[in-house]
């Protein structure tokens, strides 16, 4: 590392913690290796070649280092092997290899396949070895703040503070942690919030006009600094997207929240907007996603939810029906024969067996429904 680690007040600098969580996310700010020192054909030679293709080059900066991070790894350990005698079983045995951090696995495999599919479009190969090759962590992922826990924060944190300020953008806007420690006043515009998301800038260049909630337009009222970002450290500088991280993560914990995180604030407005009724098209929009498979997994939850609803209200109203009694005005146990033996009644004479007094017996012992009842 060599940044400096403080400045002239005593403070950490920015850019000593920038590098800092670079290194321990395992880049080393290794210098590109030239092609031509590389054994044309090797999987380190492929890597690179890879790097200064245009498919890589139009990813964004973070996607580019992130990859370069778990690739430049994998090169430590094969990247003198000829990539074409590379198998599926390799692939599988590097994932086994990293099985104790299953996130970190999977990643590679999927990096790998990425690799090898623009190989094959660069007819560099004729086979990508990661197709096929299964997942092993099987979490749920970030955890999803409730509605309790949101009030419980919001009631930890008032407003005026950064800690309330962070939540309310980033369940209002829905925004990548990466995103929201670069908004500021320069991206209000009247009653909107309008930026170029980081992710996958470079392949769609869409740009995103997000509207200001209720919610979101009092936190942002409370605002007293005159800083260009809405979120700024207790020394009055920007958030980096690490560092902002491990704030929420205090910010949480503080809170005695120690399953919410920021990324879980994202998925808790994708939650609210689908079951408010988004379509799949509109989640796309907001949240800036490519395609439509991570809306469909919110739209089909908030789906099953209503139809989950819809049925036990059928069966309330079942239940209800059933209690209601057959007749108000009968004692238990009595019934017409008893009261009325041996009388000639009103009733046979208006139309006797299966005339309308018989149907209308009939009716109070066993009462159709207007429709069929279900459970």
């Amino acid at each position: 590392m060599t940044s400096a680690y403080l400045d002239e007040a005593g403070s950490i600098t920015r850019s000593f913690t920038e590098e800092y969580h670079r290194v321990l996310a395992g880049d080393r700010g290794e210098k590109t290796v030239p092609i031509s020192r590389l054994e044309p054909g090797s999987v380190r030679w492929l890597v690179e070649t890879y790097y200064r293709s245009k498919a890589f080059q139009s990813q964004s900066p973070a996607t580019q280092k992130d990859k370069k991070s778990v690739l430049n790894r994998y090169c430590s350990n094969v990247g003198e092997l000829p990539f074409k005698k590379i198998r599926k079983s390799d692939i599988e045995a590097s994932q086994m290899k990293r099985s104790g951090t299953p996130g970190a696995a999977d990643k590679l495999v999927k990096y790998l396949k990425a690799l090898f599919n623009w190989a094959i479009s660069a007819e560099l190969a004729t086979f990508n070895p990661a197709n096929g090759v299964t997942k092993i962590h099987k979490s749920p992922g970030f955890h999803t703040w409730s509605e309790a826990e949101l009030g419980r924060y919001r009631a930890v944190y008032p407003l005026g503070s950064m800690a309330r300020l962070a939540m309310e953008l980033m369940l209002n806007l829905g925004v990548r942690r990466s995103d929201l420690v670069k908004l500021g006043w320069r991206n209000l515009v009247g009653d909107r919030i309008e930026f170029m998301p980081e992710k996958g800038s470079g392949k769609y260049a869409q740009s995103l006009s997000l509207p200001v909630t209720d919610e979101l337009r009092e936190a942002l009222d409370a605002i007293t600094h005159e800083q260009p970002t809405f979120l700024v450290t207790e020394y009055g500088k920007a958030f980096s997207g690490n560092g902002f991280g491990n704030k929420m993560r205090q910010w949480c914990n503080d809170a005695d929240l120690p399953e919410c995180s920021s990324h879980g604030l994202r998925k808790a407005s994708a939650t609210i907007l689908a079951e408010a009724g988004a379509t799949e098209h509109q989640l796309m929009a907001i949240f800036g996603w490519s395609d439509s498979k991570m809306a469909q997994h919110y739209t089909k939850a908030a789906q099953s939810k209503r139809i989950i609803d819809a049925g036990f209200e059928r069966r309330k109203t079942y239940v209800a029906r059933k209690n209601v009694p057959l007749s108000s005005n009968r004692n238990s146990g009595e019934t017409n024969l008893g009261k009325n033996d041996g009388k000639t009644t009103s009733e046979e004479r208006n139309g006797g067996p299966g005339g309308p007094a018989e149907f209308q017996e009939n009716q109070q012992l066993n009462p159709v429904w207007d429709e069929d009842p279900i459970l």
